[in-house]
């Protein structure tokens, strides 16, 4: 099926140039610029093509929004995109194109190629099936499988849960991005996402890597009993650069620092492929502060597009972890009840969604307006 895809992409390559050179000359903006066809080629080939990957994730949304229009917000884009791709899919029979707005899968094994989005109510369902238990949310995602195994995090690897309910947002997410049921990596994993992804949807494959040995070994018991397509392995990533294979993705919560994110982020960058891929990343903004202006020229140059930014979905259940841990929570003791503070919030967390564009663009020189589409 991989193969299909591939020559789907190229199809779709040729057409979708095709048809934007014919149609972009139209534009407002542009049809007054009457700009030459090497000039237009150049313009598509560094701003609008896109990478497999993307493509596939484009195809996803297609097949699986109950209303294809859904794709237009989503994706932040216009009408003439979404053409563009149910006339392709539909030309190539992938699909077939209702009157009232919904679409029908005409080649099925697509399916089984492209792994399906599930809501939270969903993956909470599925996990408490699995596991056999209810899952409160608030709690930290350790507790989810304290049963089957003893893991304990450690204060030297900065290890601090999320929540249930960040974890499970973050399975969401993850199975709303990926576009292709090929490996995914976790840059370390000490909320155990990785465990609640493949549970979720079983077709998935993992690598987790992670320099504490007892972590890794937590995981593979939870991958052997629910045979899980989890691979672990101990890796400093400060000394340990390339893995020796490919992935479509990444996640990674590093330690919350303009050196840490830059390190974790770069480490999994070179982790991916000529396709593409998907970056998660989840960091709090309090110790970085101002310096997020550094980070943000480091993914530029990293060739990393910002594709969503998600606040107000994780955070960190309240523990005593470092020292100063103790110092905070009784200044806090001091103004507010000790068992209101316990059940809230200790540190939150945004999540930020990055396409990994796999290829170099240049800018195209011409003179144009404010108003030029193009």
């Amino acid at each position: 099926m991989e193969k299909f895809l591939r020559k789907l992409y190229k199809k779709f390559s040729n057409f979708d140039r095709d048809y934007y050179l014919r149609d972009v000359k139209t534009w407002l903006g542009v049809r007054e610029l009457k700009l030459n066809k090497k000039i237009l080629k150049e313009f598509y080939e560094n701003y609008q093509k896109v990478s497999f990957l993307e493509f596939l994730g484009d195809v996803k949304d297609i097949i699986y929004f109950k209303n294809v229009f859904d794709f237009i917000p989503k994706n932040a884009v216009d009408d003439w995109d979404l053409w563009y791709y149910l006339r392709f899919l539909e030309k190539e029979k992938i699909i077939k194109v209702k009157k009232n707005g919904k679409v029908s899968v005409l080649k099925k094994e697509i399916l089984n190629a492209i792994p399906k989005p599930q809501t939270e109510k969903e993956i909470k369902r599925k996990i408490e099936k699995k596991l056999k238990i209810r899952l409160k949310e608030k709690e930290p995602v350790i507790n989810v499988f304290k049963k089957f195994q003893d893991f304990v995090v450690k204060a030297k690897w900065d290890q601090m849960p999320i929540s249930t309910g960040s974890a499970i947002f973050l399975v969401k997410k993850i199975l709303e991005e990926l576009s292709l049921n090929k490996k995914f990596l976790f840059i370390g994993d000490d909320d155990f996402v990785s465990v609640i992804l493949t549970l979720a949807d079983p077709n998935i494959e993992c690598t987790v890597i992670d320099i504490d040995e007892q972590l890794l070994g937590c995981i593979d018991i939870l991958a052997s009993k629910f045979n899980l397509k989890i691979e672990t392995k101990k890796v400093d990533i400060r000394k340990e650069k390339f893995l020796g294979e490919k992935f479509i993705g990444f996640l990674c919560n590093p330690v919350y620092t303009e050196k840490g994110v830059k390190e974790f982020v770069k480490y999994g960058k070179n982790q991916l492929g000529k396709d593409g891929g998907v970056v998660f990343l989840e960091v709090g903004g309090g110790d970085i502060g101002n310096r997020f202006l550094f980070l943000q020229d480091f993914f530029t140059k990293e060739n990393l597009i910002i594709e969503e930014v998600i606040a107000n979905k994780i955070y960190y259940p309240w523990i005593l972890l470092h020292k100063e841990d103790k110092v905070i929570s009784k200044r806090l003791f001091s103004m507010i009840d000790k068992k209101v503070v316990t059940k809230n919030p200790k540190i939150g967390a945004t999540l930020y969604i990055f396409e990994y564009l796999p290829f170099k663009i240049s800018r195209v020189k011409f003179k144009k307006s404010i108003y030029s589409y193009l």
